[in-house]
């Protein structure tokens, strides 16, 4: 899987990386802060950038030299705003197919 930013596929399926690319992403977490609290990823490091705090003028501020992996619940929201993000140009985004439950079942069968 290749970790250049003009080639990231809009969806990414956990399984599919090594724990090496794992760590060269910077993930992270679209949850609203009360989802966090029910269902918190401990599992590996990310950032937090709430879905709802999401403002089209401001945006989100990507460092064009990462590549971020957005989650959520279940993969819906993370992937709007990765295909809103990609709409406006910025190609060093994608989401995490299956969100927060394909990375606690990722590292429970690790």
């Amino acid at each position: 899987m290749s970790t250049d930013p003009e080639k990231l596929p809009l969806t990414i399926d956990l399984d599919s990386l090594s724990e090496e690319q794992i760590r060269q992403y910077t993930f992270v977490d679209v949850r609203e802060d009360t989802e966090r609290l029910i269902k918190p990823c401990s599992e590996l490091t990310h950032e937090h950038f709430p879905l709802s705090r999401f403002q089209p003028a401001d945006g989100f501020s990507a460092d064009p030299g990462k590549q971020y992996i957005f989650f959520c619940a279940k993969g819906q929201r993370s992937l709007m705003l990765a295909e809103y993000l990609r709409e406006q140009g910025t190609n060093n985004v994608c989401s995490l197919d299956g969100g927060i439950d394909a990375i606690k079942e990722h590292f429970r069968n690790s």
